[in-house]
């Protein structure tokens, strides 16, 4: 009987930088270490590791471009308070290219945000109302892309404070960045219809109709859609 010998397949260089990635990550977890926290000496971790001072600086550096750690040269490498900004530039970027990806965030908002209503127009203040006006004139009054962008992220994060719920806020305000980003990529009639959706919105809070709320909602969250 012949067996068949299976041929040994060379590590591929990408797959070793990322399994150094993960250690580092995981030896960052597992020792609690905080911010400002210094790793290992670059001698010390390719002996630890077990690899070469070239995959070893591979690694380290896509750590450095997602915001995990930083390397300050002369000095060590040490660890980061995380920041999504840097996430949310490689995602965008996805989102310019892959329609679909465009569409899970669509639906991850809609499930966020329109759920959220229920809660959001049987807590909304008279106070609650005047912020989210003063916040939607800031779209309005808006004088190029950028600030439109950031006064709209800011009306939603606003909103889904009334909630009172940190961890709904949370994840609406880490949706709400990719979507401020994906601002340059919709056409101007998209962007410019934000306002009068928010008016309407408030409008409904005002009356406390949840139900009319989630509709305006999910149709202010579909002209992404359409802007595309």
């Amino acid at each position: 009987m012949v067996v068949q010998v299976k041929k040994l397949e060379p590590v591929r260089r990408m797959n070793l930088t990322s399994q150094v990635m993960d250690s580092v990550k995981t030896y960052i977890t597992e020792n609690n270490l905080p911010p400002g926290a210094r790793l290992p000496t670059e001698k010390e971790l390719t002996v630890r590791l077990g690899v070469s001072r070239n995959i070893l600086r591979e690694a380290l550096k896509s750590l450095e471009a997602v915001g995990l750690i930083e390397i300050k040269v002369g000095d060590g490498t040490y660890v980061c308070d995380f920041d999504y900004s840097s996430v949310v530039t490689h995602i965008s970027f996805a989102l310019s290219r892959n329609e679909q990806e465009l569409e899970h965030f669509i639906r991850a908002r809609l499930v966020i945000e329109v759920g959220a209503m229920e809660l959001v127009s049987s807590r909304v203040t008279d106070a609650d109302v005047r912020t989210l006006e003063a916040c939607n004139e800031r779209v309005e009054s808006a004088r190029n892309v950028e600030e439109r962008a950031e006064a709209d992220l800011d009306f939603h994060r606003d909103l889904l404070a009334i909630a009172g719920n940190p961890i709904l806020s949370e994840f609406g305000s880490f949706l709400g960045r990719f979507f401020m980003e994906a601002q340059y990529l919709t056409d101007q009639s998209a962007r410019l219809g934000t306002a009068a959706a928010h008016r309407a919105l408030i409008d409904a809070l005002k009356e406390r109709d949840a139900a009319l709320a989630k509709e305006i909602m999910t149709k202010h969250i579909l002209t992404w859609r359409e802007g595309r």
